[in-house]
This record gives C-alpha cells, sequence and structure tokens, in this order.
C-alpha cells in the first residue's frame, strides 16, 4: 500500500524569509490550525508537525493540544534560522534546546526534525543522530529556490519512494516535479496553492504510481484567509506568493486529502514509520 505523509511546518509568516521584518507576528495561529487539525485527527488522519521550539514559550497550549489531538511533534528548529547560517555548535546547541521544549510539552520522545527552508547540510546530520534524532524530513529537489539548500544522497539508500537511509537513520524526501529541466515542489507552499485541484490529482496519481509513496507540506499561516495591514508594503511578488491560493487553501486541502484517501494510501506519520522499519 502506498504511503501518505502529511505534514505540518509550525511557523509564523514572519519567520520566512521573504517577509521577516515586513509583517506584522500573527498571534493567532491556533486559530488558523487546530480547527483543520482537529477534523482531520477526528477522521483519524494524523499530521507531522515540525514545530519551531520557540513556540514551546510563546504557545505552549497548542502544542500540548496537537499532541493531545494524536499528530506527532518534531522539531523545525529552534528560532527558524537558517542552518547555513548556524556554526556547528549553535546548530547543536539549538537543536537540544528546541527538542527538550518540544519533548517536555508533547509528552514522547521528538525523533524527526526539518530544516527551516529545507536548508540542511549533510555535515550536520551526524549531529542530529547524536541529539537522538531518528529521522530527517529535509531534502528537496529544488535547486533554484534561493534559501534551499539541496542535499548529496550520493551515500544514502534508496529503500522506497522519497525514502532514503544511512547509519540506520531515515532521510525523508519532498516531491518534486521535472518540468522543462526543473524541479518543482508541487505538494506544498505556493505552487500547492496556486495550481488547481485537477492538476494537483493529476500530478499526485501520476507520482504515486511512479514513486509509490507521496508527501504534502502545510503552513498555519496558510490557512489563515485574511491578511496583515502591513502586507501591502511588501515587494508585489512577494504578496503574490503571500496571497496566493490562501482563502480557499483549507477546502482545496480537504477535497485533496479526501481524494487521496481513495488512492489505497496509508496515512501514516514519519515517527510511525521509523519506529516501524527499525524493528
Amino acid at each position: 500500500m502506498h504511503k501518505v505523509f502529511l505534514t505540518m511546518d509550525f511557523e509564523d509568516w514572519t519567520d520566512v524569509p521573504y517577509f521577516k521584518g515586513h509583517l506584522d507576528s500573527d498571534k493567532r495561529l491556533a486559530r488558523h490550525a487546530l480547527p483543520f487539525m482537529q477534523e482531520m485527527a477526528d477522521m483519524g488522519i494524523f499530521f507531522t508537525v515540525f514545530a519551531l521550539g520557540r513556540y514551546a514559550k510563546d504557545d505552549p497550549e497548542t502544542i500540548r493540544s496537537l499532541a493531545k489531538m494524536g499528530h506527532e511533534i518534531a522539531c523545525h528548529g529552534l528560532d527558524h534560522t537558517l542552518l547555513y547560517n548556524l556554526s556547528p555548535e549553535d546548530f547543536v546547541q539549538a537543536s537540544r534546546e528546541a527538542k527538550i521544549r518540544l519533548e517536555e510539552l508533547s509528552g514522547k520522545p521528538v525523533i524527526g526534525y526539518r530544516a527551516p527552508c529545507f536548508s540542511m547540510q549533510n555535515d550536520k546530520l551526524s549531529a542530529l543522530w547524536e541529539l537522538g534524532f531518528k529521522y530527517d524530513a529535509s531534502m528537496i529537489r529544488f535547486k533554484e529556490h534561493r534559501y534551499y539548500n539541496v542535499m548529496d544522497l550520493s551515500r544514502f539508500k534508496k529503500r522506497d519512494g522519497l525514502i532514503h537511509e544511512i547509519d540506520g537513520h531515515i532521510e525523508f524526501e519532498t516531491p518534486t516535479v521535472n518540468i522543462f529541466g526543473k524541479y518543482i515542489p508541487f505538494t506544498g507552499g505556493g505552487y500547492f496553492r496556486l495550481f488547481p485541484l485537477f492538476i494537483l490529482k493529476f500530478l499526485a496519481k501520476r507520482y504515486l504510481k511512479k514513486e509509490g509513496n507521496y508527501m504534502l507540506y502545510i503552513h498555519p499561516w496558510e490557512l489563515a484567509k485574511d491578511s496583515p495591514e502591513t502586507a501591502s508594503k511588501i515587494k508585489l511578488i512577494n504578496q503574490f506568493v503571500f496571497k496566493v491560493g490562501r482563502k480557499r487553501l483549507v477546502g482545496k486541502l480537504k477535497k485533496f486529502i479526501l481524494w487521496l484517501q481513495k488512492q489505497n494510501v496509508q496515512f501514516i506519520r514519519m515517527g510511525d514509520f521509523c519506529n516501524i522499519s527499525s524493528k
């Protein structure tokens, strides 16, 4: 059976490099995220939530609520600093602090990590494993993005579609589609909001047939229909990236996930997959 990994990067829109310093912080992330996440949990569909460690202080009740619903709490770093801007020592310190904070709130070991803006570097993986993480989900083949880092998987063994292994640990890859020689991440972010639903279904069906597995990623701020007044102050292209498709995203997500459910797939949290596969 094909596996589908549903993920959320729990961050504010002010954490996104495009918008940082230009948008007012949204203190209502829980209002946007929790109703949708509760509805998914009520259907028996659970996400892996990559949360910033700072939300353990800023919004601890939301992290607790997500964990109580049954969603997996994983780590998205401490404060969304891109990894290539962190020294090895600072990366270890920030990752350890974030892991401890999130474990205290979720009541469970935090074994997964996704780098902010997919900025993971190969030489930082060993530090993750030493800290007790079992998997990373930072791989994406989208070198055209100015903030992303495309990891080198030449030493990894491919176990399954989107699933790579090294030294007994798992690297999850975010799906991309090759369009005219360029890889486009159609399963989340602006591309998912921009593409019509019928195109997303077509691409997902083709990807499932080719790779066998699938992954989707969303952010809480994308579920918000409104925008801060300061949004008008950012560059026009960034305004487009910020606003496109947000008003209809919740309904679109529900329809897409229900469609996936009919494709003979198994929705599984990343941590559950790693725990099962290690036995």
